[in-house]
């Protein structure tokens, strides 16, 4: 009897990897919902305070995700245009009012305008959190909802309820690719640090910035646009230049940061109200999924900042 060729064990596995990628690639970007917009709002809130972010008993574990997450949301919120409260003094206050977790639900938000002397908080509660390494499949996951609350009229302004997930292994044609990324993701801190990167990045885009509306002009250094030749999905290499234009008012110092890998990179006032700088990648630059922030100082030392949403810096890995 002619027996039919069989097929090797590893395309099945491949094949069925590739196929199990493709169902989990579809977890969807951070969708923003927005409650009342900034141009809705006479005076939007320009001062806020991010309470400490809430865990579910169930994702209850060592790394404490919902404080990376916090931390790490906290990092980039600042770059939007407002007056943001450290997390230390938020955490400070608590303290001396001796707030917990626990009675955030029965705080009034007359009391907390009493507590923290802020326009607006912004609450945050991690439904779900794990790290997995195993086989040849590791995962990340992040499941969390955050809002924002202005404490003048008690209307919620925004939220955004998403899970992030971040997958090494599955359908990475790099078998070095794949043991490299098991291996970051056996360190279970760094690993939410880079899924909270990813959840704070999405959320970022779509949170209104009123730092361009007319109430803020007056306070903030305005940027009308930021520019780049940088192109969505481009991956780097050492020696290549990002070269970055910023468009607002004249007579200010000029600087970008390329995330939190290269901050404060100079610009010069080419003509009235325009800014050009650039940045050569070095060798030993890692710089992955990073944004590109302008930033605009007037004399008195207030900034005002706006992102490059088009694409993210990420240097193309040598091995990869």
């Amino acid at each position: 009897m002619r027996r039919e060729p069989s097929v090797p064990s590893y395309r099945i596995l491949w094949v069925g990897l590739l196929a199990l990628a493709l169902l989990l690639g579809g977890c969807g970007t951070a969708q923003v919902v927005i409650h009342q917009p900034t141009k809705s709002i006479k005076n939007y809130p320009r001062s806020v305070a991010i309470l400490p972010f809430g865990l579910a008993q169930t994702a209850e574990i060592e790394e404490e995700p919902q404080k990376i997450f916090r931390k790490v949301f906290f990092d980039y919120f600042c770059y939007l245009g407002y007056d943001d409260m450290t997390l230390e003094e938020v955490d400070r206050r608590l303290k001396h009012f001796k707030i917990e977790e626990k009675d955030f639900p029965d705080i009034s938000v007359e009391k907390w305008k009493t507590i923290l002397g802020v326009d607006a908080v912004i609450k945050g509660y991690v439904w779900d959190a794990n790290n997995f390494t195993g086989g040849i499949h590791a995962e990340t996951t992040i499941k969390a909802k955050l809002e924002m609350l202005d404490l003048r009229t008690g209307e919620t302004l925004w939220d955004v309820d998403h899970s992030e997930m971040s997958y090494s292994g599955i359908a990475i044609p790099s078998v070095v690719t794949m043991v490299r990324g098991q291996m970051a993701n056996s360190d279970a801190q760094l690993s939410f640090y880079k899924t909270a990167e990813s959840f704070a990045m999405q959320a970022i885009k779509g949170i209104p910035d009123p730092s361009g509306t007319k109430n803020f002009r007056a306070v903030l250094p305005l940027i009308t646009r930021i520019e780049s030749d940088l192109k969505s999905g481009h991956l780097l290499h050492p020696g290549e230049t990002i070269h970055v234009s910023l468009f607002g008012q004249p007579g200010m110092k000029a600087s970008f940061d390329i995330g939190s890998w290269r901050s404060g990179i100079a610009m010069k006032e080419i003509s009235r109200g325009v800014y050009e700088g650039e940045y050569k990648l070095l060798p030993e630059d890692e710089i992955k999924n990073a944004f590109i922030i302008g930033t605009l100082r007037n004399e008195k030392g207030i900034t005002g900042k706006k992102f490059y949403k088009q694409a993210l810096v990420t240097i193309q890995d040598e091995e990869s």
